[in-house]
């Protein structure tokens, strides 16, 4: 059977996002898309190959959603796209595959620490590269992290409590402090 290297890498992010990294198994994500163990083998190394992969597509997943959002153009639309796109993709997935990995994983296991790290720093910069267009790059950096732990917290209770309201206040708060900072600057 001739499986997409794309198609083992989104079920790997499935089972990751169900089962966390140290419960997911290579035998599970053999069986899920219909591979013999030893032929995925063949195609990832172990377990931790498979992260900077995962990351990857989430990552690409969450900005394509976002739209462009990239260099130039007005800034408030661009930032509003894509913190309600990751707030959509945490909402919708009841939680957040970043987070489950970035416990997972440690020392042992550099690889995986790392997709896990540059895939937060990369949201968090392109945050900051949209806020960066309306205040001090330090504010936007500031505002970035803040908004990536708002969102990332939420989450936390949809996963256990079901509810949402608390992710869309928290991005009703995240928007509210980037405009608010965004005037500050225009004020002096």
């Amino acid at each position: 059977m001739k499986v997409a290297r794309e198609e083992i890498v989104t079920a790997a992010r499935e089972l990751f996002r169900e089962k966390g990294y140290a419960g997911a198994s290579m035998q599970d994500l053999a069986e899920r898309v219909g591979l013999k163990k030893a032929s995925l083998y063949m195609r990832f190394a172990n377990k931790e190959a498979l992260v900077p992969e995962v990351m990857d597509l989430l990552l690409r997943d969450t900005l394509s959603e976002a739209g462009a959002g990239g260099a130039g153009g007005a800034w408030y639309p661009a930032y509003a796209a894509l913190v309600r796109a990751i707030a959509d993709t945490l909402s919708d997935r009841k939680r957040c595959v970043g987070l489950h990995l970035a416990y997972g994983v440690g020392d042992e296991t550099p690889v995986a620490k790392q997709a896990v790290r540059t895939f937060f720093q990369s949201l968090r910069h392109r945050m900051s590269d949209i806020l960066a267009r309306a205040m001090p790059s330090i504010t936007a950096e500031i505002l970035a992290a803040d908004a990536l732990v708002r969102l990332e917290g939420a989450t936390l209770l949809i996963a256990v409590f079901d509810e949402v309201t608390p992710m869309e206040r928290a991005v009703e708060a995240v928007l509210s402090e980037a405009r608010a900072a965004a005037r500050r600057k225009g004020s002096r």
